[in-house]
């Protein structure tokens, strides 16, 4: 898990940084925990050893949720172009809902055409962020309205690798890395973190995350 524990080091020291200065969300984001739990998760959802070791050593911290009966989640800001929610262990199964589960309510249908090893753990605008819990190294995959899902990282590690690279990136253009007129990516900011991504996850898997991520 070292190269885990160092993309998720790595990710938080960036989320922390541009939180600091640019974020818009107060108590509602990744934290590492003081000491490893054993995570509170539905027996039917599997987690890989690369989850098991996320949701053990790291917490959403979401203060909006405390006391109620929202689904409690970590917001990722990547700038203003994009804004994705982790969710918390205890609430993976209603993160799976639409997914994995269909229905209006319990008894919850399972879905014949979901891979049961696919866990979605984050979201943004409802689309997914998905890790095949059953293959090395715990692979994410993401899916763009409503479409078929597409590998973004061989790794969770790369994963969020990935998205510290983004942010650092974003850090350097004060967190507007959208033309206020066109809406656009900014062409400079997709030129830096092109490559760097790239080199990381390869130039299809890069595709793929830039598009999930509308950038």
């Amino acid at each position: 898990m070292q190269s885990l524990n160092a993309a998720l080091t790595r990710f938080v020291e960036q989320q922390d940084l541009y939180n600091e200065a640019y974020g818009l969300f107060q108590n509602h984001d990744l934290r590492p925990r003081v000491l490893p739990v054993q995570p509170e998760v539905d027996k039917r959802i599997f987690l890989s050893p690369e989850l098991q070791y996320f949701y053990s050593h790291y917490e959403m911290v979401d203060a909006k949720a405390e006391g109620t009966l929202k689904m409690k989640s970590a917001a990722v800001e990547i700038g203003d172009a994009a804004l994705l929610f982790f969710v918390a262990p205890e609430h993976l199964h209603r993160q799976q809902l639409g997914f994995r589960w269909t229905g209006l309510q319990e008894p919850y249908e399972e879905s014949a055409s979901w891979p049961p090893n696919h866990v979605v753990i984050a979201n943004m605008n409802d689309d997914p962020v998905i890790v095949d819990t059953e293959a090395p190294d715990s692979p994410v995959y993401a899916a763009f309205e409503g479409g078929e899902a597409k590998i973004v990282a061989h790794s969770l590690a790369d994963f969020f690798n990935a998205l510290a690279i983004l942010i650092e990136s974003a850090r350097t253009y004060a967190g507007e890395v959208k033309d206020e007129e066109t809406f656009e990516t900014k062409p400079e900011y997709l030129s830096e973190v092109q490559p760097k991504l790239e080199a990381l996850l390869g130039e299809e898997n890069t595709k793929h995350l830039i598009e999930y991520l509308s950038l």
